[in-house]
């Protein structure tokens, strides 16, 4: 039995133990997967609960389900690593109300672009089996070769599948809510060690960290997004873009009279047009770059492929590092919801200010 079939065996099980009452999971579409939320036992097998695509995050799925009223049924949610932190740096940010939902995650063998999968098909199973190996996929997006936590967290979600390091696939508690879970379906906890394939995660990110960082100041950013259509898809993707009344969604507050430009062409030599496009891209680093749990997403949606998760990735890693803080990961509010009158000393005078 594969990790798959185990999963939609697992569902079927708690369907009959009563202890949930809807299930969401990736399913298959004609040429790639979404999510589906399934109320009925004999729909599971509809159901590929490790998908090797990603389109959209599972936490986002769930925030929609939640975001008038908690779930009035009982929910078991199948989600990725980066999703299951997504989850918990959503509740964090009031977005997602996680009564009544069980969430599931499972050691991530990385996941294919959706568009290069539509030419390209990759089944899950072989992402797994690459996973088996010790060997990280050439064929997922580059992301998930550079992701610092691909394996479950003890506190982010509920239940671990362990499938790396182990001769069988192991189900494990990672909060209390978890362990009763577990203990009701009369499972047996296992343990796996995951230590090498994070390893050669991490491996691979400090190396990404150095190589792939934007340098040349306001001129390397402008090149870098030089190709941006300012189509906002980034934003539309990202599980931390949750703002229903979004700044930058109001043209008209870039509408200047001619002069303006023509000043700004004066002191600058020329500028590039829209003038807004790193605007844009900057505003949205402040807001959402400390809650940055690397999923990827921005850089999937680019229309040009811009490498996306470079600027986003790199830089959220900065700001984390800044205010000491792992998204989904750290039990703490995200930055951004916490005022701290002393702190951020080293910054002081680093701008001309006074010191």
């Amino acid at each position: 039995m594969n990790e798959n079939e185990m999963l939609k065996k697992f569902i079927k099980d708690a369907f009959d133990k009563g202890l949930i009452e809807a299930v969401m999971a990736p399913s298959a579409t004609k040429d790639s997967y979404s999510y589906a939320l399934i109320t009925k036992k004999e729909d599971v097998d509809k159901l590929t609960p490790i998908a090797p695509v990603m389109q959209w995050s599972g936490a986002d799925m769930i925030r929609r389900i939640t975001r008038l009223k908690k779930s009035e049924r009982k929910l078991l949610a199948i989600l990725r690593p980066c999703e299951s932190r997504t989850y918990k740096e959503l509740v964090k940010f009031n977005q997602i109300n996680p009564e009544n939902i069980i969430v599931l995650t499972y050691d991530c063998p990385g996941t294919v672009h959706a568009r290069n999968f539509k030419y390209e098909p990759m089944t899950s199973e072989k992402l797994i089996e690459e996973m088996k190996n010790g060997n990280i996929s050439s064929k997922i997006r580059e992301s998930c070769k550079v992701c610092e936590y691909p394996t479950p967290i003890k506190g982010v979600g509920d239940i671990g599948l362990g499938i790396v390091n182990t001769d069988e696939p192991v189900f494990f508690s990672l909060s209390e809510n978890g362990k009763e879970f577990l203990a009701n379906m009369g499972i047996q906890e296992g343990e796996r060690d995951d230590t090498q394939w994070v390893k050669i995660h991490r491996e691979n990110r400090e190396k990404w960290l150095k190589e792939e960082r934007i340098t040349g100041g306001r001129k390397g950013l402008e090149d870098f997004l030089s190709s941006c259509l300012n189509c906002h898809n980034c934003k539309d993707m990202c599980p931390i873009c949750f703002c229903k009344e979004c700044f930058f969604e109001d043209h008209s507050v870039f509408d200047y009279e001619s002069n303006k430009f023509y000043n700004w062409a004066d002191d600058k030599d020329g500028i590039r047009l829209p003038t807004d496009k790193s605007l844009f891209h900057i505003g949205r680093l402040i807001h959402m770059g400390t809650s940055c749990v690397g999923c990827g997403l921005c850089q999937q949606a680019c229309p040009m492929d811009i490498p996306l998760y470079r600027l986003f990735g790199i830089v959220g890693n900065d700001l984390q590092k800044v205010f000491n803080y792992k998204p989904g990961v750290n039990d703490d509010l995200p930055p951004v919801m916490e005022f701290r009158e002393d702190e951020l000393h080293e910054f002081e005078g680093l701008f001309g200010g006074e010191e």
